[in-house]
């Protein structure tokens, strides 16, 4: 155990799918957990959801890094005596299945938890497992209807937007790990496990608590809760700019040469400006669109304002900055003509391409590995894939 892998001796079976399960697991294996990933012969899910590469979508690379993959017919009877013994010494289980799912599979948390009491289990669900819509399916773009977030997310022309980004899923990956990390610290001799009961609603709620906090009172407002601040036109390019403080909206004033609202003793403070905010907004905005967004960015910047220009994705991961904290290891994939840029998740070391956490496996890639270690000889790991119990990748292909 060290600082940089306090997980370490630590064993996790991954049976989840999707993004917030596998990459709850995949932050477990970078903090030195041995992770590993359960799935079909045809892989997870998400290794499908695009278009694969050497058996990768994007949604699938950066959240199994650093695991093992074991592939494997969870309906063959063979697969429950396996699966047993890799849950019999196992400190966490992660299942991402519909409320009911796992347990007619025979892997429910009563049943595991019993086998193994010290057992930390957790169940990942769109809506939980209890309540009217417990066993409806729900992906990202699911949640962000049913918690309110799209409605909230319109855009001026008051159509509903979806985030591409998929927020709920990641926080929810997030919220899991947070819930992961004082069960394993609990953790000890006779110590009981524990049952964690994780849905992508509840993650969606936490993430956007500050927005229902003030539904909550029927306060909702489109508009930014500080004045002038928003999304500005430029002569070329977009500008977001925040004005908080009485001397931010005076040095603004001063940049933008708009004397006559510097000298209006009524615009100070906030809350002030706030009742003024359509014709503010409209003041500045006159003006920014005279220039292009570099040109502000350069001047507020100097002054100490809060901005930024918007940027595309592309030039987000070409920026000075992003190069500069090595925000992004990149990765050799095979039918890739350019490295996969994999952000470095925050506070742990660097993921390196070609080490142990810095490979994403493939299906089954490790099948033999992990049956050898379960006591599986290699004439009995044959017959296994033989019958079709276990799949096994051979770096062309699957056997």
């Amino acid at each position: 155990m060290s600082f940089e892998r306090p997980y370490e001796g630590i064993k996790v079976v991954d049976m989840s799918q999707g993004v917030a399960g596998p990459y709850c697991a995949m932050l477990l294996a970078q903090n030195g957990a041995d992770v590993i990933k359960v799935e079909p012969h045809q892989g997870d899910w998400t290794r499908m959801l695009g278009t694969p590469v050497h058996d990768h979508t994007e949604y699938s690379f950066g959240s199994n890094m650093g695991k093992r993959s074991l592939a494997i017919d969870l309906k063959n009877e063979e697969a429950p005596p396996i699966i047993d013994a890799l849950v019999a010494d196992a400190d966490v289980f992660f299942e991402g299945f519909r409320p009911g799912v796992i347990d007619r599979l025979g892997f429910g948390h009563e049943r595991l938890m019993a086998l193994n009491p010290g057992l930390i289990y957790v169940s990942i669900s769109g809506f939980g497992q209890t309540g009217p819509l417990r066993h409806k399916p729900a992906m990202d773009p699911i949640l962000q209807a049913f918690t309110g977030f799209m409605l909230d997310n319109a855009g001026q022309d008051g159509i509903p937007h979806r985030a591409n980004t998929v927020i709920n899923d990641m926080s929810t990956a997030l919220y899991a790990f947070s819930a992961v990390t004082p069960a394993l610290y609990n953790k000890g001799d006779g110590v009981p496990g524990r049952y964690l009961d994780v849905s992508l609603m509840r993650g969606a709620a936490n993430l956007s608590a500050i927005r229902l906090m003030t539904a909550s009172r029927g306060e909702m407002n489109q508009t930014p809760r500080t004045a002038p601040s928003g999304i500005f036109q430029c002569a070329e390019g977009w500008l977001q700019l925040v004005i908080l403080q009485d001397k931010d909206f005076l040095a603004l004033c001063d940049l933008l040469e708009l004397a006559d609202l510097k000298a209006d003793e009524s615009l100070r403070g906030n809350e002030a400006r706030l009742k003024e905010a359509p014709m503010l907004l409209d003041r500045v905005a006159a003006v920014l669109l005279t220039k292009p967004a570099a040109h502000w960015r350069e001047m507020f910047t100097e002054a100490g304002l809060q901005n930024e220009m918007l940027q595309n994705f592309q030039q987000f991961l070409e920026h000075p900055q992003v190069a500069e904290t090595e925000l992004f290891s990149h990765f050799a994939v095979p039918g890739l003509e350019k490295p996969l840029p994999v952000p470095n998740p925050p506070g742990i070391p660097k993921l390196e391409d070609g080490t142990p956490l810095g490979t994403s496996p493939v299906t089954g890639q490790h099948s033999d590995e992990i049956m050898a270690q379960l006591g599986f000889d290699t004439e009995a790991i044959a017959g296994l894939r033989q019958r079709g119990v276990i799949t096994t990748w051979t770096g062309l292909g699957a056997s």
